[in-house]
Order: C-alpha cells, then structure tokens, then sequence
C-alpha cells in the first residue's frame, strides 16, 4: 500500500529516494571519466628551459631559436642568424641556443661548436641543441642576455630572466626581442594566441628589433609599443642575387607556388582551390606545369591530367635557378610582414600574383607583382590567368622591370642599428654580472 502510494506521486519518489541514498551512500561510478581524444591539457608550443648556477659569470649574448634543422630553417630563422651574427660584439662569448625536438638532420652553425646542454666550456662560438621533448638544465649566469626571435624563445627567455633576478640578485637590463610577424595571428583565438601576445607586453625590457616599418606600424596600430624599438628592412639574400635577371632570356611556362600545406598564414587551400578553376577555365592551361615549393607534400591533381608536383624546400642555388627560369609565382600571406617569396620571385623576372594584408601592398614594392582585389578562388583564379596572358603576349618583358625599393637590393648593412643595440645589451649585460655575488646561491 505505501509503495503503491510513494510511486503514484513524483515528489514522494524523490523524496524516497534521496533518504535511500542519504542512508546508503552515493554508489561508485560504474566507470572511470577518460578525457577525450580531442581535449587538450597541455599548450604544446611551450618551451621550457631550466636554468642552473653557470660557473661563467661575465658578459655573455644568447640567441635562442626554434630549431637549426635544415628541414625548418626559413627565412624568419635564417634572418634571426644574420641579425645575431652583426649585434653580437666580438670580444664576448656568444651562445645559440635551439629550443625545439632534436629532428634527424640537426646542422650545425657555421663558426659554431656544438656542445651538450650542460656544458660549461664558454668559447667564443657554442652551439647547444636542448630536446624539446626532455627537460634539461642550461647553464646561465648573471651576465648572460638574450636574444628572443619566436613568441615562445621570448616567454621562455622571461622565465629565465625571473630565474636571474632570484637566484643572482638582478638580470641583464634588457633582452632583444627579434619580431618577424604578428604572431598571436598564428592561432585562432586560443591560449596560443594569448601568450604570444603576452610577450609584447613588457615595453621597458624589451629592446624591439621590427622586419619591417609595415609590422612595426601594424603592432602601434595593435596598441603594442616599446620604449626602444628599431627597424631594418628585407634584403634580396645574397646566394640569390647572381639570380638577378640581366637579359632576356626565356622562361617556362611554369608556374611556382609558395607551398607550406602546414602554415595557415599561407593560405595553400586557397591556392589550389584557385589553380583549379584556372585549371578549368584557361584555355591553355594545359601548355603550363605547376610546382610547389616550400614544405613537401603529396602531388595534387588539378583537373584533367594536370598536377603540381610537390619539390619541398630547395636550397637557394636550385631554388634561384627555378626562379630565373618559371614564368608565374603565386605566394599568399595572410599577416603583416611583407613576406620574401613574392618579392624573391619578383626580382627574379616572375610575374606574381599575391594577396594585400592591411596597408601592407607588395605591388609598390615591385612592378612584377599583383595583389589580387578578389581574394576568392575565382578572383586569385582570374589573376594567375592575367600573369599567364601577359607572359604570352610579351615573354621577356618582366626580366627587364626594376625594382621600385632599391633598398631591397642595397649592398649597405642590413642592420644599421647594430652596435646600438650591442652596446645596449653588453652594457645591461655587464651590470648585472658586476652585481652578482661571487658565489651565486644554489637554486
């Protein structure tokens, strides 16, 4: 009767059975919560490096860099070397020091020893590889200033400093900040994204080395500024510049794509969807050969029997000989910094079809290049097939075109600034090594 009563009503069921498991206890689950493949806790961009008590404890300059694989030095890391190689004065140590996994073809710097992380020889040149993969501890001592180039060497670099003012009493005045890109852009909104953002937030202590006056505007644009900020402009390398057109000699019809399938900024899923459609509606198509360039990648079908093929990253001799012999580049990037490829291609008699990114328009950089107005397949489409017309109408007519910033292709310094910035940061660097305990406290 009274459990007919309790289950003809709602209220007196829940009632029932809260006071059964009030008496009884909450039972054990049945099974243990699994977080999901596509969850993450972790932020794997992160690079950690453990400092420990240096027995060196002078002035030494450090650059720290993703990586000196072969298979991942770019043009930002390469840059990051030749700015390293003119703001380090002679006369101090200098340390690089590579904070990504140990890949399968680990170079070494030209000039450099390599040395294990916990080394503690202080030659004029040492090159130590830390696995990103592994923790390992790095000798730094009060004197040691850095050289930061992606977001995550800079928020490493911090730590470290933090490292120095506990353990050594202060920490080099400055550090300099190599800044190629904006690149909390890299990521969607995201944890990513917020850090990197967060190493431009220390204006006092970073000495800011922008490439470029258009990235410097866009991060003043951003509200982003620092108290010491300097410029240099991109420069043609100099293993291209016997590239440079001097006649009028032929080219294929071949068009050259900046190829990296793994960068967003890129936009290679935009560039085939484009050279499909041209593929598609260009009457002679079918005359020209693709290729992409850049990061390696299975060939990919056009339509109707025509591929690009896939030639991955080329060193600079075979990669200016492409150049100097393709008709058309296209080569896409979504961000502020003005991007080597369409004006590598450009000054190598190419007609390029690219993309403006705020007030950043590589056409009056040089008059080979097109920014596309329609940056739809059809519109990036329509412009690959204009850079083809014009080729076929006038073959050799962009080999003779000049460049419209001479700076580009200027012999004078890259880094004209550089023994200011070297003077800032051996100076920083010597007084926090003068007011260092001769025995610095253990960590």
């Amino acid at each position: 009767m009274i459990r007919r009563l309790v289950r003809s009503s709602p209220r007196l069921t829940a009632l029932a059975r809260g006071v059964r498991g009030a008496a009884l206890g909450v039972p054990p689950p049945t099974s243990r919560p699994t977080l999901q493949p596509h969850l993450e806790d972790r932020i794997p961009e992160l690079r950690r490096i453990t400092p420990r008590n240096a027995s060196w404890l002078e002035a030494r300059i450090n650059l720290v860099i993703p990586s000196v694989s072969i298979a991942a030095t770019f043009g930002g890391v390469r840059t990051a070397l030749e700015l390293f190689a003119a703001i380090a004065p002679e006369g101090i140590p200098r340390r690089i020091v590579a904070t990504g996994r140990v890949l399968p073809d680990p170079i070494g710097v030209e000039g450099y020893q390599r040395v294990s992380p916990d080394a503690e020889e202080v030659d004029d040149r040492t090159l130590v590889i830390l696995d990103g993969d592994k923790p390992a501890a790095l000798p730094v001592g009060p004197g040691d200033v850095f050289v930061a180039t992606f977001w995550n060497t800079a928020e490493a670099v911090f730590r470290v400093r933090e490292w120095q003012r506990a353990v050594y009493g202060r920490a080099p005045d400055f550090l300099a900040y190599a800044i190629q890109d904006y690149e909390p852009g890299f990521y969607p909104w995201s944890a990513q994204h917020l850090l990197a953002r967060s190493t431009y937030e220390r204006p006092s202590e970073t000495v800011a080395l922008f490439n470029s006056g258009l990235l410097r505007d866009y991060f003043h644009a951003e509200g982003l500024a620092f108290e010491r900020e300097f410029v240099f402009e991109p420069r043609l390398p100099a293993a291209l510049r016997t590239y440079l057109p001097t006649g009028s000699a032929g080219r294929e019809r071949r068009i050259v794509v900046y190829g990296r399938p793994m960068t967003p900024r890129n936009g290679f899923p935009l560039i085939v969807e484009a050279l499909r459609l041209w593929r598609a509606t260009y009457a002679r198509a079918v005359e020209w050969a693709v290729v992409s360039a850049g990061q390696p990648h299975p060939d990919i079908d056009l339509g109707t029997g025509t591929v690009m093929r896939s030639v991955g990253k080329l060193d600079l001799d075979v990669y200016g000989q492409l150049l100097t012999t393709s008709a058309v580049g296209v080569a896409l990037m979504v961000s502020p910094h003005p991007s080597y490829p369409p004006l590598e291609m450009a000054h190598l008699g190419m007609r390029v079809v690219t993309n403006r990114f705020g007030a950043k328009d590589l056409a009056t950089w040089h008059p080979n290049i097109t920014s596309a107005a329609d940056l739809s397949p059809e519109g990036i489409a329509l412009a690959i097939a204009d850079a083809c017309d014009e080729y076929e109408a006038e073959p050799s007519s962009s080999s003779g075109r000049e460049t419209l910033r001479p700076d580009y292709l200027s012999d004078r310094p890259a880094f004209p600034f550089a023994a200011e910035v070297a003077a800032l940061l051996v100076a920083g660097a010597r007084r926090a090594a003068g007011g260092a305990p001769e025995r610095p406290a253990q960590s």
